[in-house]
């Protein structure tokens, strides 16, 4: 276990290193350097894992295949320089494999929209920084985002799976891994739309307020 998480940690650091040396490349160096390293990584971590008894299921992409496909995701960018996806990952275990992987699916989803929550909120706190609200309005909106999170998840469509491997625990239950992509600009504009809709059943006035501010 802890193997893995170092695996995934790893990752992560591998990539934002990346992004910032790529500023330093011309177009064509990048593609070429970023696929070279992350192929590399993707090789070394996927031995890692098989050792650590990690598969695939029949028919599905070897894990070193899945840890590219996730790991360019995580790299693309849009026109802004903004990440293209946001990506949820999770572990579960279950007692059978398609148990663990519900579980790890649903975490995984609730993982992205806490994530797509966050960025509302920090929107929402710019514009509070920035405009001349009414206190009391804002004091609203600011609580209603904050306490209805989870709603956000319901709202999510177009999951794009990137990993999904198990291996079978000494007690007859399964580790299931995946990762799950959502693209962010639709995963944002849900959220958006959740938010306003939602506040408007409470009041009107601080719906306009809230889509304004988004």
């Amino acid at each position: 276990m802890k193997k893995l998480i170092t695996v995934l940690m790893c990752a992560a650091a591998v990539i934002c290193g990346t992004q910032v040396y790529a500023q330093q490349k011309n177009d064509k160096e990048l593609k070429k350097e970023l696929k070279e390293r992350v192929d590399k990584e993707c090789r070394k971590d996927a031995k890692a894992l098989e050792k650590e008894g990690w598969k695939v299921m029949p028919g599905k992409l070897s894990i070193e295949r899945q840890l590219q496909e996730s790991r360019y995701a995580q790299l693309q960018e849009n026109d802004k320089g903004e990440a293209y996806y946001i990506v949820g990952t999770h572990m579960a275990k279950g007692g059978n494999y398609t148990a663990a992987k519900k579980i790890a699916d649903s975490r995984a989803m609730t993982e992205i929209a806490e994530k797509v929550s966050s960025q509302i909120g920090e929107i929402v706190k710019e514009n509070i920084a920035n405009h001349d609200y009414g206190e009391g309005d804002i004091e609203v909106i600011d609580k209603f985002v904050s306490s209805n999170k989870h709603l956000v998840n319901s709202r999510l469509t177009g999951a794009i799976p990137l990993l999904e491997m198990y291996r079978e625990s000494g007690n007859g239950t399964y580790e299931v891994n995946v990762s799950i992509a959502v693209k962010a600009k639709d995963a944002i504009r849900a959220a958006k739309a959740m938010y306003v809709s939602e506040l408007a059943k409470e009041s009107e006035k601080l719906a306009e307020e809230l889509d304004k501010m988004l």
